[in-house]
Parts: structure tokens; sequence; C-alpha cells
């Protein structure tokens, strides 16, 4: 099957879009941690990685939707085959993305030890279990 530039815009688009979401989440996240008037060192542990989360997913969504647009403005000028600049910039967002999925899932890991050390230890299993699945799945469709 030959990608073109149309279908990868597309791919571009639905990646963005997910990437943009899952940031949203992890944004609200951070966002009521910043205004929390609990202090904790686990409370700045879930905002750090809850924010290298954030800027990942901003990063990869900004990045998904910028190739979209310039996969428009190449297909529109005729152009049959995607660049592989394009490849290469996908393939290095993917991992990004699986990277900070990553970071999200130690946020949500670590905030149960908000609460108390019996629910730290079962989300902290629950995201680890997760992660394992995320990395084994998605790594398959990364080369």
């Amino acid at each position: 099957m030959n990608l073109t530039p149309e279908n990868y815009a597309e791919i571009c688009k639905q990646s963005a879009f997910i990437s943009a979401l899952v940031a949203g989440f992890s944004f609200a996240f951070l966002g009521s941690l910043l205004v929390s008037s609990v202090k904790s060192r686990i409370i700045d542990w879930v905002m750090i990685f809850s924010t290298l989360s954030v800027a990942g997913f901003l990063i990869c969504s900004l990045a998904w939707t910028l190739s979209a647009s310039r996969m428009a403005l190449i297909s529109g000028g005729g152009i049959i085959n995607i660049p592989q600049l394009f490849i290469n910039l996908h393939r290095f967002l993917s991992k990004m993305f699986i990277i900070s999925f990553f970071f999200f899932l130690v946020t949500l890991g670590l905030s149960g030890w908000i609460r108390s050390a019996k629910l730290g230890i079962v989300t902290g299993l629950i995201s680890l279990t997760a992660s394992v699945i995320i990395v084994t799945i998605l790594g398959k469709f990364i080369s």
C-alpha cells in the first residue's frame, strides 16, 4: 500500500487530536494540583511528571497539526510521495507520544499516594500494568 499525502495528513490529524485530548486531561489534573493548598513531596513529583506529559503532548499535537497542513499543500501541488523528512518526523513524534503517555501514567500512578499508601499501591500497579501494555502494543507500530 502506498501512503499518499492525503492519507498521511489524515493520520497526522487523528494523532494530533488524540495528543491534544490527553494533554487536556493532564493539564486539568496539573491545574487542580497547582491550586491545592496541600504541600507534599509526592505532589511535587506528580506536578513534574504531569508537566512533562503536557509539554510532550502539546509538542506532538502542534507538530502533527502542522504536518497535516503541510501535507495538504503538498498534495495540492501534485506530489504523490511523502518527503522522508515527514516520515522521520512522524516516527519521532510517535516515540515522543509514547514517552508522554508514560509520564501521564506515572502521574496517575503517583496520584494515589496523595491520599494513602494503600491507594498509592493500587494506582501504581494499575499504571505499571497499563505502561507495559501500551509499550508492548504501541511499540510494534514504531520502527
